[in-house]
């Protein structure tokens, strides 16, 4: 465990990590959605990196991303800013209602299911709310 507790107190605001429990969690929430649970296998194989795993992913689906930003999560969040930052979506996170979170912004068709999910539990674990009031974002509106 002081491992896990040392990558945790090491942690940047670029990186996030979950722990095998965590994983284990969010198995359960997402049983019924196939493309969810390899996206948690990845994040698994990846010692709970959710940045490494979403790089992986994006690989994989064939997302480009422009790698401008050290956080492939952050920038992937604000393809769908406008989703991401809707109240129904802030309420399905800080709900816990992660699958619904997954299924609008894969409805939006800019993020495949497997790649939402790292992005959802980042937002999930950053806060939602913190991350759209956040200076790194652009505002909702112009």
């Amino acid at each position: 465990m002081s491992n896990q507790e040392n990558s945790n107190t090491s942690m940047t605001t670029d990186s996030i990590h979950i722990t095998p429990e965590e994983i284990a969690q969010y198995r359960e929430q997402f049983s019924g959605y196939p493309e969810s649970l390899d996206a948690l296998d990845l994040i698994e194989e990846n010692d709970g990196d959710l940045k490494q795993a979403a790089s992986l992913l994006a690989l994989e689906s064939g997302v480009v991303i422009s790698k401008k930003g050290p956080n492939i999560l952050d920038e992937l969040a604000q393809k769908s800013r406008n989703i991401v930052c809707d109240e129904v979506f802030i309420n399905e996170l800080m709900t816990g209602v992660l699958t619904a979170a997954v299924a609008s912004l894969t409805a939006s068709g800019q993020i495949p299911a497997a790649l939402a999910t790292p992005v959802v539990i980042y937002l999930a674990k950053k806060g939602v709310k913190k991350w759209c009031e956040s200076s790194n974002g652009e505002p909702k509106t112009p």
